[in-house]
């Protein structure tokens, strides 16, 4: 199995801007120094909790500040661009890395993104726009310079026949392009299902076991609907991880830190006004106002010594049937940088050694 890193990324509202990317920065080149295979990065518009919105800024900084780590869009939230400029943005960034790259996308889930750009989410009107810019951006990696039209529920685009010294040239670096991942969210996610139709890397974010069970079932339809296979290999798992000497430790440091934050003002609100506490809680006969930071803790995040989170991650690959990649979840470290790298450092080293010498296929 191997092991990543998705950043939302997560700061505090009042981390100023610079800082909270620089903390970014530095936790990637820690992971790239650790053995990390992959970091995803994220972006939202009206998340102050998640607050930058271009991922690629990132990652172009990362490049020279990393040597193997694979840089990740996790993901391009297609409806913030018009695609054929997002195609072209990918290929540039894709030789930047020199296809040290993998080019997530997304539809995007968060309403106020939706409403600033006025967008009809309940319609579906982003997974629309998704497939739309997909379409797109295959065709003009694939075929730059001659003359045709595409024309889409959303976008229509022409592109030009050659005009003196000017035509479309730009193609990625990877031929015929990055792979492509689709970040998934919902229960039996549309995006995940489109994923498996179109051979794409499936990204599942967290939430307990049985909601992810069902994102590798809708994978599997959608490949099966368009005759193609799937390997558990290419599947991403992403789960909230913190490690400690002691279980008591890493509770501790959870409990008193911006990733207890982060879910007491952000998460836990949200998954309430959508009625998605059920996907959180190991039992449904849970009553909600017994979810709280603690009962996370114990029952869906993967907390505790290498010992307790080496079971808890074979645990989790087993009810799933397997999977390729544990990402782990990033929050902002606060004013513990040290002990988030050791965390970090006994992942690496104890944890997935343990881990991955135990583990079948």
């Amino acid at each position: 199995m191997r092991y990543g890193m998705f950043m939302q990324p997560s700061h505090p509202p009042h981390r100023e801007i610079a800082d909270g990317i620089e903390q970014d920065l530095r936790i990637i080149e820690w992971c790239d120094q650790l053995g990390f295979s992959e970091v995803w990065v994220g972006e939202h518009l009206t998340a102050p909790w998640e607050p930058y919105p271009a991922c690629d800024l990132i990652l172009a900084q990362a490049i020279p500040r990393t040597e193997r780590i694979t840089l990740c869009a996790g993901a391009y939230v297609v409806p913030f661009y018009h695609p054929a400029a997002l195609a072209l943005r990918i290929a540039q960034l894709d030789h930047m890395a020199k296809g040290r790259f993998i080019c997530g996308i997304a539809a995007g889930s968060i309403a106020t993104d939706f409403a600033l750009l006025g967008i009809d989410a309940m319609a579906g009107q982003q997974r629309d726009m998704m497939r739309d810019a997909i379409e797109i951006m295959l065709r003009l990696w694939d075929d730059p310079q001659h003359e045709w039209t595409y024309e889409g529920k959303h976008w229509t685009v022409a592109n030009p026949p050659p005009f003196l010294a000017f035509h479309s040239h730009m193609q990625p670096y990877q031929r015929p392009h990055p792979p492509i991942a689709i970040a998934g969210l919902s229960p039996r996610s549309d995006s995940i299902r489109y994923a498996g139709e179109q051979g794409f890397i499936p990204l599942s974010l967290t939430f307990n076991a049985s909601y992810l069970r069902d994102h590798w079932n809708v994978m599997e339809e959608g490949a099966a609907s368009t005759g193609r296979g799937c390997d558990r290999q290419d599947w991403r798992v992403i789960r909230d991880v913190f490690v400690a000497e002691t279980d008591a430790e890493a509770k501790e440091w959870v409990r008193s830190s911006h990733w207890a934050g982060m879910w007491l003002e952000q998460n836990l609100p949200l998954l309430k006004a959508f009625d998605w506490l059920q996907f959180v809680k190991h039992d449904p006969a849970v009553a909600d106002e017994d979810v709280d930071i603690d009962y996370l803790i114990d029952n869906l995040w993967l907390v505790g010594s290498p010992a307790t989170v080496a079971d808890m991650i074979l645990e989790t690959h087993q009810v799933l049937g397997g999977f390729g990649t544990l990402v782990v979840n990033k929050y902002d470290y606060g004013e513990t940088p040290e002990a988030y790298r050791r965390s970090l450092e006994l992942l690496a080293n104890d944890v997935m050694p343990t881990v991955n010498s135990q583990v079948r296929p």
